[in-house]
């Protein structure tokens, strides 16, 4: 649900600058342009999906369930940070 209204939130509020053709403090206009498709982003997506979902917890309280004790929570961030410095060497060889 939070997802979801989020979402739905950023749709309003992109459909309401483009109609009302709003501007920056600066006064400049606010012009959102769509991005292409790129099948990586569905892939990476769902990496991160199943991660989420094997680990039953979003990343953010990770470390408050490392904190509260649960050592387990150890190896899921150091597989998070493993993940995340792999994509960092790897980024400029995947597509854009």
């Amino acid at each position: 649900g939070l997802m979801g209204s989020a979402v739905f939130t950023g749709m309003i509020s992109i459909l309401l600058m483009k109609k009302f053709k709003a501007k920056s403090i600066d006064g400049e206009t606010i012009d959102p342009k769509g991005k292409e498709f790129n099948k990586g982003t569905i892939i990476g997506g769902l990496c991160f999906g199943f991660g989420w979902a094997m680990c039953g917890a979003c990343p953010g309280p990770l470390y408050a369930n490392l904190g509260a004790g649960i050592a387990v929570f150890a190896i899921i961030i150091l597989f998070a940070l493993l993940g995340t410095l792999t994509y960092g060497y790897t980024r400029h060889k995947l597509p854009h």
